[in-house]
Order: C-alpha cells, then sequence, then structure tokens
C-alpha cells in the first residue's frame, strides 16, 4: 500500500520525483497524485500536512481498487533502535525476521521487509532530531583547526611553506578567531590559545577542544572518555579556565567551531589564495583583516545586527579578564658541564661559570628564556637559542687566562 503521507511529506521538502521514487518505491504517476493532491488541498506546508488525519487521506486517494482488509502487526521501534545501537548491530533482515515470527491477531498481517525497512527508517528520521542548544554569554569557546592548510610565498619561486590555520568560536555570540601557525604541534596549539583570548580581551568558562593529542590523551583503549595532557592542563589554569574535550566521532559537540571552520575556509583561506606573504606575522594580519570583516558582517542569524554587536552588548564583560602576565611554558631539563664550559640544550651549547666544569647542573627553560642552577644557586641565564649547533658565549664566563676570545667556537677558532 502506497505511503502518500510519506510521499507528498517529500514533495513538500522539494525533493526531485526521482528521488521520492528511489526513496519510497513508488511511482512518477504517485507522485504526481501525491503533488495534485496538495494543490486541490491547498497545503503548502509540512505542518499543515501532519494536521490532517490519517482517515481524510484515505478519502483523498481512493482509486476504486479493492484493497486487503485487516490491520498491520505492530512493530515495536523502541526494541529495533536498541537492536541496531551499539557494537554488536542486528541486521535489519534478521529483526524482520523476529517481527513476523511472532504471533498476530486473527485478521492482521505483517509489514513486508521493504515496507519495515521504509518504517524504521521514518522512526529514527523524527526520533534523531535535534535540539536547539541554548548558550549562555562567556561560558564556551570551542577550538579546532581548519583541515585546509596554507602556503607562505616563497620569494625565489619555490613552494612556501605550510601553515596551519587554528579557528575558535563563542557560540553565543558566533565571535570568529583565526591565526596562522608554523605547525600543529602542542607550542602552536597553546600560542594560538593565547592569540585568540587577547583577540576576545577575555577567557570563556569553559574550552572546547578537538580530542587531538595536543589537548587531551585516551585514558586507554576501553574507555572513550579522554583525560586532559598535564601541560593543556596547567595552561588553561594560568587562564582560570578549564577543558571539555569532545567526544570522538561527535562533531555537534563542537558545532559552533565546525561552522566556523567552514566560514574561515571559504572567506579566509580560499579568499587568500594566490597570496604574496612571507611570514606569518605578514599573513595573521591579513587574516586578521578577512576575520574583523565576518565579525562586523550584518545581517546575522536573520536579524539586523552582527557577531560583533552580540559580543559587545551582551558577552564581552562576562568572560574573565586576561591574567597579568601571559602563560609560559616551564620545562626542567639536567645537563653536564663539557669541558669548554658550555652545557647542550636543544642541540644548541650554552655557557656557565667555567668553574662548573665537570658537574651537573639544573636548567630551566621558560618561554624563551633559559636559567641555570647549580646547587640552587642561579649561576647563568641565555636566551634560548632555536638554531642547531649553535654556541651561545657569556664572557664573564671565559676563564682569565684563555687569552684572545675573538671569533669564540668558530671554524677558525
Amino acid at each position: 500500500m502506497t505511503d502518500y503521507r510519506a510521499v507528498m511529506d517529500q514533495v513538500l521538502k522539494g525533493w526531485s520525483v526521482r528521488q521520492i521514487c528511489s526513496s519510497l518505491r513508488c511511482s512518477h504517476t504517485t507522485v504526481q497524485k501525491a503533488r495534485d493532491a496538495l494543490v486541490e488541498h491547498n497545503i503548502t506546508t509540512r505542518e499543515q500536512l501532519r494536521g490532517v488525519a490519517d482517515h481524510e487521506l484515505v478519502d483523498w486517494f481512493v482509486d476504486g481498487r479493492s484493497h486487503a482488509q485487516g490491520d498491520f502487526v505492530p512493530i515495536d521501534f523502541d526494541a529495533v533502535a536498541k537492536a541496531r545501537t551499539g557494537r554488536n548491530k542486528v541486521t535489519l533482515q534478521v529483526l524482520w525476521g523476529r517481527y513476523t515470527a511472532q504471533p498476530a491477531d486473527p485478521g492482521q498481517r505483517y509489514y513486508s521487509y521493504e515496507r519495515f525497512r521504509q518504517l524504521v527508517a521514518q522512526h529514527v528520521d523524527a526520533a534523531g532530531l535535534t535540539a536547539r542548544i541554548t548558550h549562555a554569554p562567556g561560558h564556551t569557546m570551542q577550538v579546532d583547526w581548519a583541515g585546509t592548510k596554507m602556503r607562505l610565498c616563497d620569494p625565489t619561486g619555490g613552494q612556501g611553506s605550510k601553515v596551519s590555520i587554528f579557528v575558535a568560536s563563542l557560540p553565543y555570540s558566533g565571535m570568529v578567531f583565526a591565526c596562522a601557525c608554523a605547525d600543529e604541534r602542542q607550542d602552536a596549539w597553546l600560542a594560538a590559545h593565547i592569540r585568540a583570548f587577547e583577540y576576545f580581551g577575555g577567557v570563556a568558562e569553559v574550552i572546547v577542544p578537538d580530542n587531538a593529542s595536543t589537548a587531551s590523551n585516551a585514558i586507554s583503549a576501553a574507555d572513550k572518555n579522554r583525560r586532559v595532557n598535564s601541560t593543556y592542563e596547567e595552561f588553561l589554569e594560568h587562564y582560570n579556565t578549564a577543558a571539555l574535550p569532545a567526544r570522538a566521532k561527535r562533531p555537534k559537540d563542537k558545532a559552533s567551531v565546525e561552522a566556523a571552520v567552514k566560514i574561515v575556509t571559504q572567506n579566509v583561506i580560499h579568499a587568500l589564495d594566490g597570496h604574496q606573504c612571507v611570514g606569518i606575522d605578514e599573513l595573521n594580519a591579513k587574516i586578521t583583516a578577512l576575520v574583523d570583516g565576518i565579525n562586523a558582517a550584518e545581517p546575522f542569524r536573520g536579524n539586523a545586527t552582527s557577531r560583533r554587536a552580540l559580543f559587545d552588548q551582551f558577552e564581552c564583560d562576562v568572560l574573565t579578564a586576561l591574567p597579568a602576565t601571559p602563560w609560559q611554558r616551564t620545562e626542567w631539563k639536567r645537563a653536564k658541564v663539557a669541558p669548554n664550559f658550555h652545557i647542550r640544550v636543544h642541540n644548541a651549547h650554552c655557557s656557565v661559570p667555567h668553574r662548573l666544569v665537570g658537574r651537573t647542573v639544573d636548567v630551566r627553560i621558560t618561554g624563551h628564556s633559559l636559567a641555570v642552577f647549580d646547587a640552587g644557586q642561579h649561576v647563568a641565564i641565555h636566551q634560548l637559542a632555536r638554531a642547531r649547533g649553535v654556541y651561545v658565549t657569556e664572557t664573564d664566563h671565559i676563564p682569565a687566562n684563555m687569552g684572545d676570545t675573538r671569533g669564540l667556537w668558530t671554524s677558525e677558532y
């Protein structure tokens, strides 16, 4: 028996005749009958169709042919849905077999397998409707990496290096932030957070990141929950906030930033295709200008307002204030002083007083600063050198009897 209600519902959704016929296994004539009935009874919305009783629909499509009488054996949709969820799913073919194996009252019939599938699909579709989440101002900031990368411009004509785009969003106002990072490692991840906090002028109560290892780690193979890693947790504590990682394969947990990533991809990444920026700072200046335009664009959410206007009116003042000093990563190491009174840290060589040759010292790395301690006493401080094999030497650390120290540690020396 044709389900004309389902056919008319898909007609009102704007589906094509071919799509309806393929979905509901009906003919072109059936779709045309449904269209004619909608026009005849002035039904233009799905809400109006829901208000039509089943017995009225029967009268609309009387074709004079005889039909078998009797009701159908009801389907236990809750039991079917339960059997179709979890790790050990039961196939619809098996579930239909169980359905037809149950006893039927006199005069009742069983649905065919195809009709059984259609009814189950309709039930799942109706039960799977999502409710709109109401966000509180300043409560959540969602963060993620954009899937599309960008490239810096190489002035020599070669292929420039790839950069990743970090995206943050405030769900209540819809405010968007984006910046380019050299990679997706934890240092870049945390630095991008700081830039987002500074752009918004405050910090949300909860940060919702993806389940990347830069933010959280798996507790075990059996436990799907994730534990925020220690460095990220320390970082968020400095800014008086906390993280609530999204579940794996659950994009709706961070739907706001997923939408923001699409907006940034279309209006920033693709818009800057063919840019001539050689450095990240120059590229970020252009990205910020385009992001400012996104936040100031009107209308937004169907109203004559913008993301920036909503943010300034309702959300700006409820964000947690930024701390007096930005967070800097602290790392401790131990190193032995070589005969040339230098220690090796991150593949660079830093000097210490020559009297410490042969001793093992403690090294504290905070941001770009490197401090050396011997038995708890501060003995040296340097700017952290990132170049491989470079020597950083303080003249006060050189022995007095060493003579001329010009060109120290060069190949000529």
